[in-house]
């Protein structure tokens, strides 16, 4: 069996982005969370604030999507089945 780690420089950025004419990818931290990335990115007030609460809500009806490029050595891929299992994923 080969694990292949996903420790690394994740990037989020909101899912329609492209649509609306944004193409930046932001630094993400993995595991953690969309809220979590936002915040220590100066992007939404902390929620746990005053009303900020109600302030962010967007980010929860928001989709978002999230991305990590790694190398697969080529005899990885030569294998009849290759699983990906990802402990602890929300949504997929």
């Amino acid at each position: 069996m080969h694990i292949q780690s996903l420790t690394g420089a994740w990037q989020f950025r909101q899912a329609d982005a492209p649509q609306r004419g944004v193409e930046e990818w932001l630094p993400a931290t993995v595991p953690g969370g969309v809220h979590a990335d936002l915040l220590a990115l100066g992007r939404i007030p902390d929620p746990f604030v005053g009303d900020n609460e109600r302030r962010v809500q967007w980010v929860a009806e928001a989709d978002w999507e999230y991305r990590y490029q790694f190398a697969v050595a080529p005899e990885l891929l030569r294998q009849a089945h290759i699983w990906l299992v990802c402990d602890g994923l929300d949504t997929l």
